[in-house]
């Protein structure tokens, strides 16, 4: 029960959107604008940690409108409407993907990205999805230990799904390295 009660805490917390921002399901008119945004994240790796392609690379528009249909894509919303930041999930062998997510660096570090994740998670239990998957970099500071605060936990081999095992082995083909597969049970 007492830790029961803590995870209860920490959610309330981790749910906690910044003041001035709103996280809320995107529309096809954020579409467009979230290309932008995962660029300028992509800027923020240093020089020789990621394949160069990606700082100008971005998630196709098809995949993201599938998303916006399925309620599957969520958007930060700055105080002027804009987004600033977005979390894309997809549905891979029934299993609940955290494909996408990034914060404009203009906004990093407030804790959008983290309402971003927690407003996933919350949609997933509503849909009764056990658990939440994504890969990550384990190279920089900012992408396995912020899942890590959020309650992800590092997957090892033996225990990792097919599906994800597979992704992993794309990412390793497009240059991708240093990545690791992660869970979290919802």
């Amino acid at each position: 029960m007492f830790a029961e009660k803590i995870l209860q805490t920490m959610w309330q917390i981790d749910m906690k959107v910044p003041q001035g921002y709103t996280i809320t399901q995107a529309t096809a008119d954020h579409v467009p604008l979230l290309a932008a945004i995962e660029v300028a994240a992509a800027g923020i790796f240093p020089p020789g940690s990621i394949p160069e392609y990606i700082r100008s690379d971005s998630t196709p528009i098809e995949p993201l409108l599938e998303a916006v249909e399925d309620g599957l894509l969520w958007v930060a919303l700055a105080g002027d409407g804009k987004p600033v930041g977005y979390a894309l999930v997809q549905m891979v062998a029934d299993a609940a993907l955290l494909a996408q997510m990034d914060v404009h660096p203009d906004h990093m570090r407030k804790g959008i990205g983290s309402a971003l994740v927690m407003q996933v998670v919350e949609h997933l239990r509503l849909l009764k999805k056990p658990e939440l998957y994504l890969t990550t970099f384990v190279h920089v500071p900012w992408n396995a230990p912020l899942y890590a605060k959020l309650g992800f936990a590092a997957i090892n081999s033996a225990d990792t799904p097919s599906f994800l095992k597979d992704i992993l082995e794309e990412e390793r083909l497009c240059g991708l390295t240093d990545r690791i597969a992660m869970r979290l049970v919802v």
